[in-house]
């Protein structure tokens, strides 16, 4: 089975969490124009592309694809988020929860990835 979208996908999200961090620090500057929609990233083209069928014998599929989805949203409201609440108290607490949330979601990615390499489902 070939993980290599889910791998891409692992990568993909952990720079996410990096370019939120730099954004929320003013190192990077973001817009919500740079975040595509969930269905058209790379993960997401593979995911209803061909990725949900390929893999549905993973219970986990319907968790990623939901948590996928609320991953782009969630991305969308920090960055909008206005620059003072940014920077106090919401805004770490925000960027804390994003960051949560991207961990359970590449656990679940590489819980997948394990699975697939070694054919237990």
């Amino acid at each position: 089975m070939d993980v290599t979208h889910i791998q891409m996908a692992i990568i993909a999200h952990l720079q996410w969490k990096s370019k939120l961090s730099d954004f929320f620090y003013g190192v990077e500057e973001l817009n919500a124009a740079q975040v595509p929609d969930h269905t058209g990233c790379d993960f997401g083209k593979w995911l209803y592309g061909s990725g949900l069928q390929d893999f549905s014998a993973f219970s986990e599929m319907n968790r990623v694809e939901a948590l996928h989805k609320a991953f782009h949203e969630k991305i969308k409201q920090l960055i909008e988020m206005p620059e003072e609440k940014r920077k106090g108290p919401e805004g770490r607490e925000a960027l804390s929860s994003f960051k949560a949330e991207c961990d359970v979601f590449v656990d679940l990615l590489e819980s997948i990835e394990a699975k697939a390499k070694t054919g237990s489902i």
